[in-house]
């Protein structure tokens, strides 16, 4: 009897440690994730007068800005709002500061595209340069790895980009690209031939488009007609280093 008592008790215990340990597993997992939810959420303009009337000082206030993504709002009446809420000039600072961009931000048919580095060359064309006694040129050939992009675009497609302040929409071209199975070239320049030497991406490659401002330094680029199924780049004018190896900069993208 004592016996059974006793492992009647041991069991009892035992779930009450169980029901414990799991009830102060919720309690600390739920305080974990508030945490991890409340460093990963933007931070945004109610958000830095909520930590402005907490006390927090502009140096945490302002190192929380730079460590976080933001989703600020700073028109005139906004910035207003702040200076009544209390925000300090510092903090209103930074968070304009925050929004100013370094590099473009590119997205065709909606999806975000990372800028690429053109830093392949080869040189076609040097055999029948060398047979034709240099009647027949020597292209210079830039090229992207890979057989597609991976951003894949409609035949009309709309490509919004965000500038920085010391950019222009005129510097953004489309170019289309030549497939080649496991890369994508682009012309240029060449060397030799009836006319000489040229340097630059062949006129007949560059697609006509239209660039509509769509606010601040926002703009819209479309082009003129539709595309045909291929490769291209929405290449940057002037981003070329050739002592460095570098043939250029822009956001590739695949028409099906």
């Amino acid at each position: 009897m004592e016996v059974a008592r006793y492992i009647t008790r041991s069991l009892s215990f035992g779930r009450s440690m169980a029901l414990c340990t799991i009830g102060t597993l919720l309690f600390f997992g739920t305080h974990v994730a508030y945490g991890q939810s409340s460093l990963e959420s933007d931070v945004d303009n109610a958000r830095i007068i909520e930590m402005t009337h907490k006390g927090l000082g502009d140096d945490v206030i302002i190192a929380r800005i730079k460590a976080s993504a933001t989703k600020f709002t700073l028109s005139d009446d906004d910035l207003a709002s702040l200076k009544k809420a209390g925000v300090s000039d510092s903090v209103v600072a930074a968070m304009i500061q925050s929004t100013q961009l370094t590099s473009p931000k590119v997205k065709i048919d909606g999806n975000p595209v990372e800028v690429r580095t053109i830093g392949e060359q080869k040189v076609g064309g040097r055999l029948g340069h060398a047979v034709s006694l240099g009647i027949m040129s020597v292209k210079n050939k830039a090229y992207l790895q890979g057989q597609h992009a991976s951003v894949i675009a409609s035949r009309n497609p709309v490509v919004d980009i965000q500038l920085p302040a010391n950019d222009n929409i005129d510097n953004y071209i489309i170019v289309e690209m030549d497939d080649k199975g496991d890369r994508r070239e682009i012309e240029m320049g060449s060397i030799g031939g009836t006319v000489g030497e040229k340097v630059g991406i062949r006129a007949d490659r560059i697609v006509r488009t239209s660039a509509t401002p769509t606010g601040g330094r926002r703009f819209k680029l479309s082009p003129v007609k539709e595309l045909k199924k291929g490769e291209y780049i929405l290449y940057s004018v002037g981003s070329a280093d050739f002592p460095h190896g570098v043939y250029g900069q822009g956001y590739d993208f695949t028409v099906q």
